[in-house]
């Protein structure tokens, strides 16, 4: 998208808008507070905000008038609760009391990206989602739980971007998907089997931002044998545990 500027005046506007959004925290600001702050005309911050928002760096706050700072977007930044630093050891806690694998992931754009994983003391371990893995959102428990809380307009977009290669994941339709968002939805978590790794399944916990956006989800995977809908919902109530303490 042209923004009608070139080269570093560019850069350093974008910079400009990102650095006031990180300033105001999770509170966020509305355009007009942005184009006060930086000096940036109102047209020119909104069309900015249009592009951070498609790439990742900012978020539509519930109050639509409202942008925050997408945090997920930093992921080595220690010092907030929404970051990889601070919940490597909630994962790992979750691995150990489970015996399985457990997996911390974000979006990245039309899809899922691992960015921490630890592998559980049971014998059988999911081994081949890695840290660094991309797939579809929504195939993985993970990426579910991120996609079911997206706005309704990104899902019809994400779905329409995936929908050539969900085929491949267990034979994944665009339908199927949406019936699984509406049961994440209504359940609060998020459960999918067969589909990125056959024989596996997984439950999925979104971590939302006080914006309401999901930035990060946490999910459990094992054999399907060792996941019944009992040891499922315990999982779940170990990862809103574990999250609890830290979000």
């Amino acid at each position: 998208m042209a923004l009608g500027d070139s080269g570093p005046k560019t850069f350093r506007r974008g910079l400009q808008i990102l650095e006031a959004l990180w300033a105001a925290g999770d509170e966020g600001l509305k355009i007009t507070d942005i184009a006060a702050l930086t000096g940036i005309q109102r047209t020119t911050v909104y069309r900015f905000l249009n592009v951070l928002v498609e790439q990742g760096y900012a978020l539509p706050a519930a109050d639509e008038r409202v942008f925050v700072f997408n945090y997920a977007h930093f992921v080595g930044n220690p010092n907030t609760a929404y970051s990889v630093e601070r919940l490597k050891p909630v994962v790992a806690r979750i691995s150990a009391q489970t015996g399985d694998s457990c997996f911390l992931v974000r979006r990245e754009g039309a899809d899922s990206l691992c960015v921490h994983r630890e592998v559980g003391s049971y014998p059988l371990q999911v081994l081949s989602v890695t840290i660094g893995h991309r797939q579809p959102l929504g195939v993985g428990a993970a990426g579910l739980a991120l996609l079911a809380n997206l706005p309704k307009d990104d899902i019809r977009q994400i779905l329409a971007a995936n929908k050539n290669v969900l085929p491949k994941f267990g034979g994944m339709t665009c339908e199927q998907m949406e019936t699984l968002i509406g049961s994440t939805l209504e359940r609060g978590w998020s459960a999918v089997g067969n589909a990125a790794v056959p024989g596996v399944l997984g439950v999925g916990v979104p971590i939302l931002h006080r914006s309401g956006h999901a930035i990060f989800a946490i999910s459990v995977s094992s054999v399907m044998d060792r996941m019944p809908m009992k040891r499922q919902r315990s999982i779940v109530e170990l990862i809103k545990k574990e999250l609890a303490a830290v979000v």
